[in-house]
């Protein structure tokens, strides 16, 4: 069966492993984003170097961790708001504001995002709609990979066991192939100089040699005073001392330090395939300088960079006609990450006034509360 099929064998048993063997002879065009890539992600089957590619590993390399966290967290943060052109609709849909019922909207878009982050695609199914027709509050429902069920040509026709129709079926697909799929080679490389480095810290190489070029070998109890006392003397005065038979000798740039510098050069792969700023990845690219002068523009460059590569695929998808009435939109409100600060807020309203393009009434919409004059 081969090392696949008996990886497969051992997570799987036999006959699922003899299906996904066949599927393997002849894999459809779809193979990439349903079956075979399901079966790794969902039970991490690993290659001949023994190094398993699925979320949970990826997630144990910082840069990938800190990308989703970034990414979930603040994508958690915003509303979805219906829009009639660039205004806001006469009505918001009732369901945006909490597509699941045992789940907060933020957390839904936690796992939406998280998904499309990792993988190809993910689902909302569509449980109950209101008197018009449309999802009602908490009508939705997100689908995990694992519950997922396609048929021959990798449409989704079954969830939890159940037939679902398409009608029902809401289906957000990533910019990319997902990180499992598109990062795959730069993940296992990403492992591979992890296992090198945990080595080099559980056997450190010397950064100095002390050689005997004496007529006498040293026992091992004199070898171990020689170091000791070299040692302190190095720890206390910066300089150690040898006589003629003794001869130290520097061996440069350890190892360690030279997979250190890896570690730093692959974490600022990481953040590129995965599309995060350098500055929000917490990484240093030679030759790059960037100074922001508030939140709001640091805010406004990682939705430009970064967010955005993820809420297009979600409020387009959204915007469609079986989700949003013809001639609305879903859009996502970036307040919550945009907003400037008081000081910068209050000085625009006043600009705003005394040309006489805004009011009161609209600054107090904007602030939550009623306030004095601002003139």
């Amino acid at each position: 069966m081969g090392k696949l099929g008996n990886a497969a064998a051992k997570f799987l048993g036999l006959e699922a492993a003899v299906q996904m063997q066949q599927l393997l002879a002849s894999p459809p065009a779809w193979a990439d984003s349903s079956h075979l890539s399901l079966i790794g992600e969902l039970y991490g089957i690993a290659d001949s170097s023994g190094i398993v590619v699925n979320r949970r590993t990826a997630l144990g390399l910082p840069i990938v961790a800190k990308g989703r966290r970034l990414l979930a967290t603040n994508i958690a943060r915003m509303q979805l708001v219906n829009r009639k052109g660039a205004a806001p609709a006469p009505m918001q849909l009732a369901y945006l504001q909490q597509p699941e019922a045992d789940r907060s909207l933020s957390a839904t878009l936690t796992w939406t995002v998280d998904a499309l982050y990792f993988y190809p695609r993910t689902w909302w199914i569509v449980q109950k709609r209101d008197a018009a027709g449309w999802p009602a509050r908490g009508g939705v429902k997100l689908l995990d990979r694992k519950d997922a069920e396609f048929d021959k040509d990798g449409r989704l026709v079954g969830a939890w066991g159940k037939p679902v129709a398409a009608r029902d079926v809401i289906q957000f697909d990533a910019p990319d192939g997902g990180l499992l799929h598109d990062g795959q080679t730069l993940l296992r490389r990403a492992f591979i100089l992890n296992r090198a480095v945990s080595l080099a810290e559980e056997n450190p190489v010397p950064s100095v040699n002390l050689e005997n070029t004496g007529n006498e070998a040293l026992l091992g109890t004199q070898i171990v005073e020689l170091l000791e006392s070299w040692m302190e003397a190095r720890r206390r005065y910066g300089v150690g001392y040898t006589d003629k038979s003794i001869k130290a000798t520097t061996l440069g740039i350890s190892n360690s330090q030279l997979l250190i510098d890896g570690q730093k050069q692959m974490d600022v792969n990481l953040a590129r395939q995965v599309g995060l700023p350098a500055w929000a990845a917490d990484v240093a690219v030679e030759g790059a300088s960037l100074n922001y002068s508030n939140r709001s523009s640091r805010a406004w460059e990682l939705i430009d960079l970064f967010l955005s590569t993820y809420m297009t695929p979600i409020t387009s998808r959204l915007s469609m006609n079986d989700t949003t009435p013809i001639g609305w939109s879903t859009a996502f409100s970036t307040d919550d990450l945009t907003r400037d600060d008081i000081k910068t807020r209050f000085e625009t309203y006043a600009i705003g006034i005394e040309k006489n393009f805004i009011d009161q009434t609209w600054i107090e919409a904007q602030e939550g509360q009623q306030l004095k004059g601002i003139a």
